[in-house]
């Protein structure tokens, strides 16, 4: 961070993927027979990231891993279906069900974005359970929600209303 700013490269480095996913995506290569320059080339090739022929590339979203696994898991199949390959048992095999990532993950619905709608899901729950304890309803809700429509702009919405109820309640018990 500069002067409290981030910096592009910080934001690059919270879009990469982790390590969990890069050891994924080399189990993945292994399991569909994939040698290291069709692995390489295959994520130039899908991530349209000129030069990206690493894992480790800071570049790499969860869409190009969605879209790469999708890729491998096409080839592990064929490879299955043509007898080149044998199905894998272990319960851990990231092809252990025809069609997984395929349907799993599709376009502009990544494991990320998954994980941040079911976060945004619980944080408007929270405060919405955080205002009717402060004795603030359904119609006092359902007004902020008409006003402010749902998304990003309800869930501010909320917040500020917490702060400013909780602030003067605080100023009112100390009054007292």
């Amino acid at each position: 961070m500069v002067n409290g700013a981030r910096t592009a490269m910080s934001v690059a480095n919270d879009m990469s993927l982790t390590r969990a996913q890069q050891i994924l995506l080399k189990r993945s290569q292994a399991e569909a027979g994939l040698d290291d320059a069709e692995y390489r080339d295959t994520l130039e090739l899908l991530s349209a990231l000129p030069g990206c022929r690493s894992s480790k590339d800071p570049r790499l979203t969860d869409a190009h891993l969605d879209n790469v696994l999708r890729y491998f898991e096409a080839i592990y199949w064929q490879r299955v279906d043509s007898g080149a390959l044998q199905p894998r048992c272990k319960p851990n095999s990231p092809f252990r069900q025809r069609g997984y990532w395929a349907g799993k993950n599709r376009h502009d619905n990544t494991s990320r974005d998954r994980f941040m709608a079911q976060r945004f899901t619980e944080q408007i729950g929270a405060c919405e359970d955080r205002l009717t304890a402060l004795g603030y309803g359904g119609a006092y809700l359902e007004g902020i929600l008409n006003k402010t429509g749902p998304g990003v702009g309800y869930l501010a919405a909320l917040r500020r209303t917490i702060s400013a109820k909780e602030k003067t309640r605080r100023t009112a018990a100390v009054v007292s």
